[in-house]
C-alpha cells in the first residue's frame, strides 16, 4: 500500500507569523510509503516528498524514467 496527498495550491508561502514569509517548507509528518506533493515557492514546479525504505529509495533514485523528469535536490 502507498498513500498520496497533494497540498498544492494551498497558500503556505503567503503565511506570515510575524517574522516574514517562509523561504522553504516541508512536512513534519512521518509515514512510510507515502508521497506528499507541494508547490515550489515560485509556483513553477512541484516538490514530491516521498517516504520509502532505504532499499526502495535506492531503486527509485536509479530509475531512468524518474531521473528523466525529477531532481533529488531540495529547491531552497
Amino acid at each position: 500500500m502507498f498513500g498520496f496527498t497533494s497540498w498544492c495550491r494551498f497558500p503556505f508561502y503567503e503565511t506570515d507569523f510575524g517574522w516574514g514569509k517562509p523561504i522553504w517548507l516541508g512536512t513534519a509528518l512521518r509515514f512510510n510509503r507515502a508521497a506528499f506533493f507541494l508547490d515550489t515557492r515560485d509556483g513553477e514546479g512541484i516538490e514530491a516528498w516521498i517516504t520509502l525504505t532505504q532499499k526502495e529509495m535506492a531503486k527509485l533514485e536509479q530509475d531512468p524514467d524518474i531521473l528523466a523528469h525529477a531532481s533529488f535536490k531540495p529547491s531552497c
